[in-house]
């Protein structure tokens, strides 16, 4: 087992804690080696290095971004590599280790590490264009979205002002603010969506989720009926809400209710393609970029993950 530690991840409190909780990993599991986490490159490289020697079983030590690092690593490697993926939960969210399970803790922290219980999941593809035509292809494992998840994510990965401030609070006190100065500059995005080829027209997008995995920053959770094997994306749009009308919405994911919701759609499919009026920030896994086309497919049950 490779363990790749991203020290950085939780606004820095990782290394603390993984210090904390070696021990016990050591314990369940035997003896591992650790690589701390340098670049996406670095990843890429030592991965492919640690394949080629037999290692078949990786493990992502930071948070929602560390994972999305592995799966994109895991990727770039082709088909033929069966590669296992585990994870330990040091970062803010953690949304790759939800529905949280009470067996599934090291002194406080989630963890994925079963490798025995390991199991297929799908994987995200997003082909995306950014604002001059220039492709490029991202991977996600839990979730992809642009409108005000996206802009709200940028705000969180680079805090300033009062959201720098709520992050001394905890980590749900920063995702309200960095979501508070986002819908103070929010604007709508005119997008053309389509669903398995099929226009469904013209939307003015205030935020649209593509997810495998219905749970995201923090506490918020969509209720559609997805699995992280069943080879379809949730698509859940909100269009044209007013700041009030998306402090509301936010509020009702929180409890879990989306569907049905005012000024809400919900499909499932296997591919969604989503073209701007502009440059919109598109978000995968919590890492966000800049894109004007983006497309969403299944790559169905590619990487082995840890129960």
């Amino acid at each position: 087992m490779i363990v790749f530690l991203n020290t950085h991840a939780g606004h820095g409190r990782a290394a603390r804690l993984w210090q904390r909780i070696v021990p016990e990993i050591e314990r369940l599991v035997g003896r591992f080696e650790v690589e701390e986490i340098d670049s996406f490159e670095g990843v890429a490289e030592t991965l492919r290095q640690v394949v080629s020697r037999g290692e078949r079983t990786v493990v992502a030590a930071g948070g929602d971004g560390t994972v999305n690092m592995l799966v994109n690593a895991i990727m770039a490697l082709g088909d033929g590599h069966e590669v296992t993926l585990g994870a330990v939960g040091l970062g803010s969210s953690n949304d790759f280790h939800k529905p949280l399970r009470t067996d599934a803790f090291v002194a406080g922290v989630p963890v994925r590490i079963d490798c025995v219980a390991a199991r297929p999941r799908d994987v995200i593809r997003v082909d995306v264009e950014d604002g001059e035509g220039r492709p490029r292809t991202r991977f996600a494992i839990i979730n992809a979205s642009l409108g005000i998840t996206a802009e709200a994510n940028a705000a969180f990965n680079a805090p300033t002002g009062f959201v720098r401030a709520a992050r001394k609070l905890s980590v749900d006190a920063a995702i309200v603010a960095s979501v508070l100065r986002t819908l103070a500059t929010h604007r709508d995005v005119d997008c053309r969506i389509a669903i398995d080829g099929e226009d469904l027209g013209a939307f003015s997008v205030s935020n649209l989720g593509v997810i495998k995995n219905p749970h995201f920053a923090g506490s918020f959770c969509y209720d559609t009926p997805i699995e992280p094997d069943d080879g379809n994306l949730g698509v859940n749009l909100c269009e044209r809400l007013t700041p009030f009308q998306a402090l509301v919405t936010l509020a009702a994911l929180r409890r879990r209710r989306f569907s049905g919701r005012p000024k809400t759609r919900s499909w499932t499919g296997r591919r969604v393609s989503v073209e701007g009026d502009r440059t919109f920030a598109l978000e995968t896994d919590g890492e966000v970029t800049e894109a004007r086309r983006a497309e969403f497919s299944v790559v169905p049950g590619r990487i082995r993950c840890c129960s």
